[in-house]
């Protein structure tokens, strides 16, 4: 748990004790004022929506406290104005409470999906509002982000693997996908290695910054045509290996997804990775009249 939370926690903590004993509960220490926490990812996808900056006190008083906040320009990469606007520099935490909010909202349109330009906020506040331990500073991390239209995730692609280069003689196979009719968020790459086994894959989209790809264990082929003989069942399947995420681009449109293939009841035969990256009907029919 990041520090600074736990300190608002033992705040509030201190002061619902001492209300179990006192019918005017106070808090007597420092009246620190902080960031609420180091650093701050927003996924921007549109100009339109604010985000807030969370501000924390150590100690409500009777009054209306007015604070500054100012971007400390030789660490910050962001350019005010081209990737963000910022809605207020003066704040304001109300009379009896602990917190207040630096509202941002950043402009994808001037913002590279490769590039994360950055802001670093610092305080203005006494200095015996200051916890020398924390500081006053803050770093707004904006990260372009497209909607999550799993429509853009159907048609062909092409299939970059280190299976399809070590099992199938090639660098990268012509597939294509369809979303699920019967599965929320899922897709369905037919034939994605062997002809007459799709593979399902599901597009997690509740965390635009964390675009995670699930997929259950598949049967992907035959051993007697990965392998040239039969193992087993003569089964070839395919699951998510442990220690690995698998991840989706919704501004690139591309999935990149770690496999274990392996035999039932005879073993594993390894990790790989595979990549794929969606085409136009026109790129996919040049592809099949002239190969990759």
């Amino acid at each position: 748990m990041n520090i600074r939370h736990l300190i608002t926690i033992a705040t509030g903590a201190l002061i619902l004790a001492v209300g179990c004993n006192a019918d005017y509960p106070t808090y007597s220490g420092p009246d620190y004022i902080m960031f609420s926490a180091e650093s701050h990812d927003l996924g921007i996808l549109d100009s339109e929506e604010w985000f807030e900056i969370p501000i924390s006190a150590t100690r409500a008083v009777d009054y209306d406290r007015t604070i500054g906040v100012e971007v400390v320009a030789a660490s910050s990469s962001a350019i005010e104005g081209l990737h963000y606007a910022v809605e207020s520099y003066t704040l304001r935490i109300p009379r009896g409470e602990l917190s207040t909010a630096v509202r941002i909202k950043g402009n994808p349109e001037n913002i590279a999906t490769s590039d994360t330009p950055s802001i670093t906020l610092r305080l203005v506040v006494d200095k015996e509002n200051i916890w020398d331990e924390y500081g006053t500073d803050t770093e707004v991390i904006l990260h372009k982000c497209c909607p999550a239209d799993l429509d853009m995730f159907t048609g062909y692609c092409k299939l970059t693997s280190s299976w399809i280069m070590q099992y199938m003689g090639a660098d990268a196979r012509l597939v294509k996908t369809k979303r699920s009719e019967s599965n929320e968020n899922v897709i369905i790459v037919e034939d994605m290695f062997y002809t007459g086994y799709d593979v399902e894959l599901k597009l997690l989209t509740e965390d635009r910054l964390n675009p995670i790809v699930e997929m259950e264990p598949h049967t992907i082929g035959s051993t007697g045509e990965a392998f040239g003989t039969i193992y087993g069942n003569g089964k070839l399947e395919m699951m998510t290996p442990t220690g690995y995420v698998s991840y989706y681009g919704t501004c690139e449109k591309f999935l990149v997804l770690y496999t274990t293939m392996y035999v039932e009841g005879v073993g594993t035969v390894g990790t790989y990775v595979n990549i794929l990256e969606w085409i136009s009907d026109d790129e996919a029919e040049r592809i099949l009249r002239e190969g990759f």
